[in-house]
């Protein structure tokens, strides 16, 4: 993982994960995600991980400590890999570095519409996703 007392900023060519804790986010025919798997509401910042200087060991890690951190706990079904550059070329978002404890590799892409306006979030949403390479998490493979 990267060093928390080095964190560089997030580069346009960065893979970064947004780990996937519902069933309801995957589309079981296609092997794709929803766009809701990208949807910040009802926040306005959406919360990744970086791919850079971190085994696939550490980012599994990494997901499954997000998954049973929630209330109630969940599963952890997956990641859906984007380039930074894709969030980047959506009007207003940027990713930045914003390290969280036990995950320096921690960033928020920011700059999403208001939380207020929703549906303005999931047209955004919807572009990222058909770009985005779902990842299944490996106890749950094919």
């Amino acid at each position: 993982m990267l060093d928390p007392a080095n964190v560089p900023e997030v580069d346009d060519g960065e893979m970064t994960a947004r780990f996937v804790v519902s069933n309801r986010h995957v589309n079981r025919q296609t092997g794709t995600l929803k766009a809701d798997a990208f949807v910040p509401h009802p926040y306005e910042e959406l919360s990744v991980t970086r791919l850079i200087q971190i085994t696939d060991e550490e980012v599994w890690g990494v997901g499954q400590a997000v998954a049973v951190a929630r209330k109630p706990p969940r599963t952890l079904y997956g990641r859906g890999d984007v380039l930074a550059s894709t969030y980047r070329s959506q009007p207003n978002l940027d990713v930045i570095a914003a390290p969280a404890e036990g995950n320096p590799n921690h960033a928020s892409v920011t700059g999403w519409p208001s939380a207020d306006d929703e549906t303005a979030q999931v047209m955004i949403a919807k572009e990222i996703a058909a770009v985005a390479r779902f990842v299944v998490r490996p106890e749950l493979g094919p």
